[in-house]
């Protein structure tokens, strides 16, 4: 009977697992692409600038958004699809721990 509860309790607890990963990918998967879209709006006056040229900076904001968020939020988020004000200010946070600074970058 032991062994059944355990096992059981162990199956839970994968299967809760995965899904807080199935819903981290699911997000880190939209973030990327939003913020690829995003960046090549705000820079569209930018010749020979595409969305693939700020890859390296939304992979960086995605893992620091995603580091700074509990999986409630994210999950949240992708039942959601909403942008509520805490995920706007993890983002800002995100950008600015993510921005390199150098003689391209003019503030």
């Amino acid at each position: 009977m032991k062994t059944l509860i355990l096992i059981s309790l162990f199956a839970g607890i994968t299967a809760s697992v995965h899904a807080q990963e199935s819903n981290t990918e699911k997000f880190a998967k939209s973030h990327k692409e939003s913020c690829a879209k995003q960046q090549a709006q705000i820079h569209a006056k930018m010749k020979d600038i595409s969305a693939e040229s700020f890859s390296e900076y939304c992979d960086c904001t995605t893992r620091q958004v995603i580091t700074n968020l509990s999986s409630d939020q994210i999950k949240e988020l992708n039942q959601s699809g909403g942008r509520p004000s805490w995920l706007r200010a993890a983002e800002q946070s995100a950008s600015k721990a993510c921005i390199k600074e150098g003689p391209a970058i003019r503030t």
